[in-house]
C-alpha cells in the first residue's frame, strides 16, 4: 500500500468513516490491492455491518493470506457476528496459532473466541426455555367454544388514536377471505372470532410474561395493538403498513402473518408463525426482534393462548372469566 493511500486510510479510520474507506479501496482495481489494502477494506466491510460481503471478500484471498492472522480474525468477526458460530470458532483458533508472538491480534481473537463460548451456551439455554415452554402448551379442547367463558368488556382500549388507526369496521366475512388470499395463510379461528368482537384495536392487557425465559430473553413481551383485517386501516393485516410492508420494507422473515406491533415503533413485532403447521394449520405465535438479527422467541402454541397469557401492565391482573 502506497504511504498516502496508508496515511488517508488511517485518518478515516480515526473519524470512523468506515464507509468513505469502503468508497475508496473500491476504486482501486481488485488486481491492485495488496495485502493490506484487503485487510482495510474487509475491516471496514465490517464496521460498516456489511458482513456477507466481508465474508466474500474474505474468501477471495483465502489462499493468498491463509497464514495472515489478521485476515482470520476479520473472517472471524464477521462470521461471529452472523451467527455462524462453527465457522467463527475454527477460523478463529487458527488465527491464534498464527498470532502466538503476537499479544495484541491474539488478545483480539480471544475476545472474539469469548463471545463464541458465549453465543453457545445462550443459544442452548434458549433451546432448553423454549422446549419447556412448548411442553407446559395444553392443546385446546376442540368441543369447547374459543374463549370460553371469557369477557372482553374491558379488554379493549378505544382512545382516539386506537379508534383512528387500527379499529376497523365490523369484521365481515369477505374481509377474512381478503385477507387471506392477499397473504397466503389461513387465519386462526380463534383471531376470527376475536375480530368479530372488535375488529383491531389496542388492548388494556398488553403485556406477555414469559415463562422460563432464558438469560437472553426478555422477561416479558410488550404490544401496542392487535391489527384487524379491514383494509381500510393503514394499522390492519393488508392495510397499508400491515404484514407484507413489515416483512417487504422492513426485512421481517416471510414466515407468517404480523399480527401484533409493539411499543418500538416496527423495529420488534408479533408473527402467527407457520413454518411447523403450514399456511393452512394452526399457527404458533412468536416474537421477532429486528434489532437483535430478527431473533425470534417462541410465545405460545396458538393465537388463543396468547391473547389468554396477556395480563394488565402494572397490575398483572388476567382477562376477566365469567
Amino acid at each position: 500500500m502506497k504511504d498516502d493511500l496508508r496515511e488517508q486510510i488511517t485518518r478515516l479510520a480515526d473519524q470512523n468513516k468506515f464507509k468513505e474507506i469502503v468508497r475508496l479501496i473500491e476504486q482501486i482495481p481488485e488486481n491492485g490491492r495488496d495485502r493490506e489494502t484487503v485487510g482495510s477494506y474487509i475491516r471496514a466491510l465490517n464496521n460498516t455491518g456489511q458482513l456477507e460481503r466481508a465474508v466474500e471478500v474474505s474468501l477471495q484471498y483465502q489462499e493468498r493470506d491463509a497464514d495472515d492472522p489478521l485476515w482470520h480474525y476479520r473472517l472471524g468477526y464477521a462470521y461471529v457476528n452472523l451467527g455462524r458460530l462453527e465457522e467463527a470458532e475454527a477460523v478463529l483458533l487458527r488465527g491464534k496459532e498464527l498470532a502466538k508472538d503476537d499479544a495484541q491480534v491474539t488478545e483480539w481473537i480471544d475476545e472474539l473466541l469469548e463471545q463464541v463460548a458465549e453465543e453457545k451456551e445462550n443459544a442452548v439455554d434458549k433451546e432448553e426455555a423454549e422446549a419447556r415452554r412448548r411442553a407446559v402448551f395444553v392443546p385446546r379442547d376442540p368441543d369447547k367454544p374459543f374463549f370460553d367463558g371469557v369477557l372482553f368488556d374491558n379488554f379493549w382500549d378505544d382512545c382516539d388514536y386506537a379508534l383512528k388507526e387500527y379499529v376497523g369496521a365490523p369484521a365481515a366475512d369477505w374481509m377474512f377471505a381478503e385477507a387471506e388470499k392477499t397473504l397466503g395463510f389461513r387465519l386462526p379461528e380463534s383471531y376470527k372470532q376475536l375480530m368479530r368482537r372488535h375488529n383491531g384495536g389496542m388492548p388494556k392487557f398488553d403485556r406477555f410474561i414469559l415463562p422460563f425465559a432464558s438469560r437472553k430473553e426478555p422477561d416479558e413481551i410488550h404490544i401496542t395493538a392487535i391489527m384487524g383485517v379491514d383494509p381500510a386501516k393503514q394499522m390492519s393485516l393488508c392495510g397499508e403498513l400491515g404484514s407484507r410492508y413489515m416483512i417487504g420494507e422492513w426485512g421481517y422473515p416471510d414466515i407468517g402473518v404480523a399480527v401484533c406491533d409493539c411499543p418500538s415503533a416496527g423495529h420488534d413485532m408479533i408473527f402467527l408463525d407457520y413454518r411447523r403447521c403450514g399456511p393452512e394449520g394452526e399457527p404458533e405465535v412468536i416474537h421477532i426482534d429486528q434489532e437483535c438479527d430478527y431473533a425470534i422467541t417462541y410465545l405460545a402454541g396458538d393465537f388463543e393462548s396468547f391473547i389468554l397469557g396477556l395480563r394488565q401492565d402494572g397490575e398483572g391482573d388476567k382477562i376477566e372469566r365469567d
